[in-house]
């Protein structure tokens, strides 16, 4: 099967190898290598044929990795592999670390070499220099707990280390603590994002939460709160996304 779009996909492959083929950041979820590598899996899911072949995927794998080791020895970083968009250091699932991890977990079976544990607890800053902040207030999908999640439950579902679950339960407490959002129903910054969460540890541990947020959304509280939305039909801004039983295109279990 071979059809025109598919060919242009594959096409992408030459753009988006060289090292820096984006002065902003070649390597984050929306725009980068891992954005092209989760578009792989959605599609080999959607369409159930190999769209990339292996020493392709290899390819962009490995310079998705190099790319973070020659960030973090040029800025001399105290570990192996660091990202950056737009010079900021992002730690979340949108433009951050934990995403572009993700997506090389997801394809771990090409990958050489042995893993090492990640520690976290509670919420994650959204960028590393906030690091050293007595409090990270930000506990989004796009920035904090409720993305990092998805990297412990892949890191977990690959090698069933407790470790990893453990921080991916405290993950949800940590959503959980901060409580509902009103910021919009959008999946990015909003409350179906942290629902989310919840139906992830639902699918671990056979416990939910997520039906609170989602009556959250129809009070008269959240509707007077909430900030406007001004793309009202954006999948990830807006009413489309809540409508999903598993986060759209950002699986873990593909």
């Amino acid at each position: 099967m071979d059809i025109v779009p598919l060919t242009k996909f594959r096409n992408l492959l030459k753009i988006c190898s060289p090292i820096n083929f984006l002065e902003c950041g070649s390597d984050e979820l929306f725009v980068g290598r891992a954005g092209y590598l989760c578009a792989d899996l959605v599609v080999k899911q959607k369409l159930g044929i190999e769209i990339l072949s292996k020493d392709q995927i290899q390819a962009i794998c490995q310079v998705i990795i190099e790319s973070g080791k020659q960030y973090a020895t040029r800025k001399r970083k105290p570990y192996p592999l660091m990202y950056s968009y737009y010079g900021t250091e992002y730690l979340g699932a949108a433009h951050g670390l934990s995403s572009v991890l993700q997506m090389l977990l997801c394809y771990q079976e090409v990958l050489n070499g042995g893993d090492r544990d990640l520690e976290q607890n509670g919420n994650w800053p959204a960028e590393l220099g906030a690091m050293t902040e007595r409090e990270n207030e930000l506990v989004h999908w796009c920035h904090g707990a409720p993305g990092v999640a998805y990297l412990f439950d892949k890191a977990y579902l690959i090698n069933r280390k407790p470790q990893y679950l453990d921080t991916c339960i405290r993950s949800g407490e940590q959503v959980w603590l901060k409580g509902l959002l009103k910021k919009g129903p959008g999946i990015c910054h909003g409350m179906a994002g942290s629902a989310y969460v919840f139906m992830l540890l639902y699918c671990l541990t056979g416990n939910s939460k997520s039906t609170v947020f989602a009556e959250f959304l129809f009070t008269e509280e959240f509707k007077v709160g909430s900030c406007s939305v001004t793309s009202v039909y954006s999948l990830f801004e807006g009413l489309s996304g809540p409508d999903q039983s598993e986060f759209p295109l950002f699986s873990v279990f593909v």
